[in-house]
């Protein structure tokens, strides 16, 4: 989707919560899984590993697992939150409501 829509205005990011644990080896070995995966899906945007336990980011992003798929329109502002922990959703979901959005004036 971003590679189709980026030039239309949307924009991208992906924040990966797999576990840290503060060992150097071990987060070197997490690291090197995410990249693995980012580069196996082609990914093309800014992506972030990020470095809290389960807890912090469950309570930030109030989600249980992931995936969760946060949509802002034009002005920022949160248009909607796909969480599979509270309703079903298929990337089709997101990417219908994407357009829509990418149709108002920017």
């Amino acid at each position: 989707m971003h590679r189709e829509l980026g030039s239309q205005g949307l924009s991208c990011f992906s924040v990966s919560v797999d576990p840290l644990y503060g060992k150097e080896q071990e987060d070197a070995q997490t690291r090197g899984r995410v990249v693995a995966f980012l580069t196996r899906v082609g990914a093309t945007f800014p992506n972030f590993l990020l470095a809290e336990e389960q807890e912090v980011w469950q309570d930030k992003f109030g989600a249980l697992s992931p995936p969760v798929v946060f949509v802002f329109d034009r002005k920022g502002r949160r248009a909607a939150k796909f969480d599979p922990d509270k309703t079903k959703f298929t990337y089709e979901d997101v990417e219908k409501l994407v357009r829509e959005l990418l149709r108002e004036k920017p």
